[in-house]
């Protein structure tokens, strides 16, 4: 499995060499972070891979020209892809299927996937699959090289509980900040956790996830955040839930006028939230497309989803994901 790897991790600086146009001897890629929201490219100027987010990390080769080659890690759910040999891959993003990359598997959004694009498959474990994929982004997305920071000491952890042990919380499982109490929160998808203590029937657990930094430190609730709001700061609200009543005008497939999704995905043309009169586009599974193509037209719902992107790339009209209806 070491050897396998090593392989895998060369073959991939190999491939960044190549892209780049440079001979062995050309600097090698290194690690870097993705500055602003950028696409992976499966060339310069073509076909769009990946989406990637701010902060995303990648291995990057030198730039040539306004582009830059860049290789990415990350996992994919496994029933999100099917076997594809094609061009030296293994495995592509099913047309069925979400298409988020992860950090690690149920851990911290990476990027979007395009319907269609091809992987190499790294390994699989526990459901998910660990892939990579070289292609090109813009070299202005690339964060600037920070200087080396001085060492300090290492810091201390926190002290686990010899009792605790690892699971995973099913979604939909409410969250309690006390025992017995109100809900804080309900999960949307399954989430990695520590078991601390089992009492009367529930179990007491630490779980350990992110969120973006506009969120922390507000007491604002889902409802509060109007369609105003985002649309005169579109980056702020990025990653947060909103819950609005919205008019959907009817359900279509993103394009290349709608770069923010991956092009062939189903989304709600709506308008709202309701009593404002101004659009959304609201990404949804095919499934979910199904159950949604029988509402009446115009119909008025209210849904929980989450800001993908506070306006698209030509309107100012806010993206978002669709997580469920509450009506």
């Amino acid at each position: 499995m070491r050897n396998t790897r090593v392989t895998v991790v060369n073959a991939a600086a190999a491939a960044l060499m190549v892209l780049s146009g440079h001979v062995a001897s050309a600097q090698a890629p290194v690690p870097r972070v993705v500055g602003a929201e950028t696409d992976l490219l499966k060339a310069p100027g073509g076909t769009q891979l990946l989406h990637l987010l701010k902060g995303t990390s990648l291995l990057a080769g030198p730039a040539n020209g306004a582009w830059t080659p860049a290789t990415i890690d990350g996992w994919i759910i496994e029933t999100a892809l099917r076997d594809d040999k094609r061009d030296g891959f293994d495995v592509s993003v099913s047309p069925t299927a979400g298409t988020t990359l992860r950090a690690r598997p149920a851990g911290a959004p990476l990027a979007s996937a395009r319907l269609g694009a091809l992987f190499q498959r790294v390994e699989t474990r526990g459901g998910w699959t660990h892939v990579r994929r070289t292609g090109w982004i813009a070299a202005t997305a690339i964060a600037a090289a920070s200087a080396p920071a001085a060492p300090t000491s290492a810091p201390v952890a926190a002290p686990v509980p010899a009792a605790a042990a690892i699971t995973t919380v099913a979604p939909g499982s409410g969250l309690f900040a006390e025992l017995g109490g109100s809900v804080a929160a309900t999960l949307e998808a399954p989430l990695r956790a520590d078991v601390l203590e089992h009492k009367n029937g529930w179990s007491h657990v630490r779980i350990d996830a992110w969120v973006r930094d506009a969120a922390v430190g507000t007491a604002q609730t889902p409802g509060g955040i109007t369609g105003a709001d985002v649309r005169a700061a579109p980056d702020k609200y990025v990653g947060q839930t909103v819950e609005w009543n919205i008019e959907v005008l009817g359900i279509q497939k993103a394009d290349e006028l709608r770069p923010e999704l991956p092009a062939g995905q189903p989304y709600l043309l709506a308008r709202g939230p309701l009593p404002e009169t101004g659009f959304l586009y609201i990404a949804i599974t095919n499934e979910e497309a199904d159950i949604l193509h029988r509402l009446q037209p115009l119909a008025k719902i209210k849904i929980r989803a989450t800001i993908r992107a506070g306006r698209s790339r030509f309107l100012p009209t806010p993206v978002l994901n669709f997580v469920r209806r509450l009506d």
